[in-house]
């Protein structure tokens, strides 16, 4: 039921795009970096760092964005759910940093080739900059389905996911709605390339991203 409802809200959100007023477009990119380490089979530890570049279109605070640091632990109790908790560290041009931990549960389901997983998750954002201060709560719903395509190292994946503020919003019942699609090249057993493009919108702004990432596991 969760499934649907997510793709109910998601495509809710196209006809939102149509009827709400012009907003401003921005397009940007993304590096990625992690590292994942397995001390028993259940248990996974994860690093990330993830550098983003300032809008493209009209660049105004230079080419740096942010960096974000990611700390994470994954245990998996089941072949068909996961239990997620991490932390993540932000830091953005003029000062401005977030904190914000999270804690998610991912059901899985496979499909000979595919693989189709909803991640929920309850975030706690707590933003810090020169004139500001201020704690916020969202609900993060992510839908992913991913293709292994047989006797090859490629899995191509599409995604949606909606932010929702766990509290009274002063500007919209939504904080964003994310579009995506990428493709993973398990290049060896602990080494893996990805290229993903993502479009999302917020109720004042449009972004397109293009990233790239690899992740060394251990």
């Amino acid at each position: 039921m969760k499934h649907y409802i997510t793709i109910l809200l998601c495509v809710l959100s196209t006809t939102l795009l149509a009827t709400e007023h012009a907003k401003s477009t921005n397009m940007g990119g993304e590096i990625d970096i992690y590292f994942e380490y397995s001390p028993i089979e259940s248990i996974t530890l994860s690093l990330g760092e993830e550098v983003s570049f300032a809008n493209f279109l009209t660049p105004q605070e230079g080419v740096f964005d942010a960096t974000n640091t990611t700390f994470g632990i994954t245990c998996t109790p089941h072949a068909n759910i996961a239990m997620e908790a991490g932390y993540e560290f932000l830091y953005a041009h003029q000062n401005h940093m977030e904190h914000v931990v999270t804690l998610a549960a991912i059901p899985t389901v496979g499909f000979g080739d595919f693989e189709l997983y909803l991640k929920e998750t309850a975030q706690m954002t707590h933003a810090v900059g020169a004139d500001e201060c201020s704690t916020s709560w969202q609900w993060v719903s992510e839908l992913n389905l991913s293709y292994a395509i047989p006797q090859t190292l490629l899995s191509p994946y599409v995604y949606i996911e909606m932010t929702n503020p766990l509290e009274p919003a002063p500007i919209s019942w939504y904080d964003e709605f994310c579009y995506g699609i990428g493709l993973d090249w398990e290049v060896s057993k602990h080494n893996t390339l990805g290229i993903y493009y993502e479009f999302s919108h917020t109720p004042d702004a449009l972004f397109h991203l293009i990233g790239i990432g690899y992740t060394l596991s251990i």
